[in-house]
């Protein structure tokens, strides 16, 4: 499960990709590369577009943008207006998604694990000078768990807050798809440090759950049903997901000092 033969976690194939991402992937590139774009350091794509499992018109363009100092308002403006022009320009995307990020703060030994590990292991470098060159790749433990994963409960708290908020359907079901994988993908902190496997695919991420806690894997199994087709009834799926996790909360706290 996301292992290789020395017990080091996985990287995202350099492959080619898919034919018909690359005209969007080249836009993004040739807008945003730091040639023109100063403040920008360097762009990544990751998900299904970078592992070439992309559907058309159902899956999301998702970019990590490291930029060399933190955005002014105006660079952010000019930030996000791209987005939504190539958002709109490339409905073959459902969505295109920017996550930013500061150098300094990636390069930032007490800061930056999660940053260094996402770039290595699942990001594929489009323009700028490729930063996972630098990085040695990991390996599992529940310290890298916590480190990409441990702030889940603010996470999930503020995807409740949105969700309280009267929005069009189509963004309620977007919100409740993405809570339910942050969710799934959050059941990685429940680990000894010495665990060495490391699930990718959110089925992985079930399974493994349902062995480690069998009593709650129905639980889990509701969130999965929703990241696929995010049809629930939101005051259910909002109150499961509060119980969800503050339980895990608590499974963390009282396993904090798991060997």
């Amino acid at each position: 499960m996301g292992i290789d033969r020395r017990g080091l976690i996985a990287v995202v194939e350099n492959a080619p990709f898919q034919n018909e991402y690359r005209p969007m992937l080249e836009n993004v590139r040739l807008r945003l590369r730091p040639q023109i774009f100063p403040l920008i350091h360097s762009i990544y794509v990751y998900g299904s577009v970078a592992s070439g499992r992309a559907i058309s018109g159902c899956s999301d363009l998702d970019l990590s943008l490291v930029l060399r100092n933190p955005p002014s308002n105006r660079a952010s403006i000019v930030i996000e207006e791209i987005r939504q022009e190539i958002e709109a320009a490339y409905p073959i995307a459902s969505k295109v998604d920017f996550d930013i990020g500061v150098l300094q703060d990636i390069l930032s030994a007490e800061t930056g694990v999660a940053w260094r590990y996402w770039l290595k292991h699942h990001c594929r470098c489009i323009a700028g000078d490729d930063l996972a060159e630098g990085i040695p790749l990991f390996r599992p433990s529940r310290t890298l768990a916590l480190a990409v994963n441990g702030d889940f409960e603010q996470v999930l708290q503020r995807y409740q807050s949105r969700l309280a908020i009267a929005q069009p359907e189509a963004v309620v079901r977007r919100l409740v798809k993405e809570a339910a994988r942050k969710l799934i993908r959050s059941t990685n902190v429940l680990r000894k440090e010495t665990d060495p496997d490391w699930p990718e695919t959110l089925e992985e991420y079930l399974t493994r759950f349902q062995r480690l806690f069998p009593a709650h894997g129905d639980r889990l199994l509701y969130f999965y049903e929703q990241a696929f087709t995010p049809d629930a009834a939101l005051e259910d799926f909002s109150r499961r997901l509060q119980a969800f996790s503050g339980w895990m909360a608590r499974i963390v706290g009282e396993n904090a000092q798991w060997p």
